[in-house]
């Protein structure tokens, strides 16, 4: 089973960028053409499911490992929220900051997230259960 994180946005690269270089995304080569990941895999005989709702990723996920035969979830997701990982250094932080002040195109969507995955962080002590 694959499960492709969908976001039309080379996301890796793009924080990468944000945190080691300061630098903000730029879209020209940052941006992927919208694919139906699902329709591509049914095309070739495998099994697929696109989610876009949160609340259908558990079913998704059970009918997927109960399949007969391999199985793409092409899971829509938003790239704005950021990968903060535990051991993000201050370095790592002031780049991304630095880059989105530099006129990122997604800062506003970047930091309402960001605020939202830490807050949620401190109220519930870090479980994400």
């Amino acid at each position: 089973m694959i499960a492709v994180l969908h976001n039309n946005d080379l996301n890796q690269v793009t924080w990468e960028l944000r945190a080691m270089g300061g630098t903000p995304k730029f879209v020209e080569s940052q941006a992927l053409p919208d694919v139906s990941y699902a329709e591509f895999a049914t095309s070739v005989g495998l099994g697929a499911i696109t989610i876009t709702d949160p609340e259908e990723l558990a079913g998704a996920w059970k009918t997927a490992l109960a399949a007969d035969r391999p199985y793409v979830l092409n899971v829509h997701c938003d790239p704005d929220i950021p990968p903060i990982p535990p051991h993000a250094t201050l370095d790592q932080m002031t780049a991304s900051a630095k880059a989105l002040i530099k006129g990122d195109p997604s800062r506003w969507g970047v930091l309402k997230e960001g605020i939202k995955t830490k807050a949620q962080e401190l109220l519930t002590g870090g479980d994400d259960t």
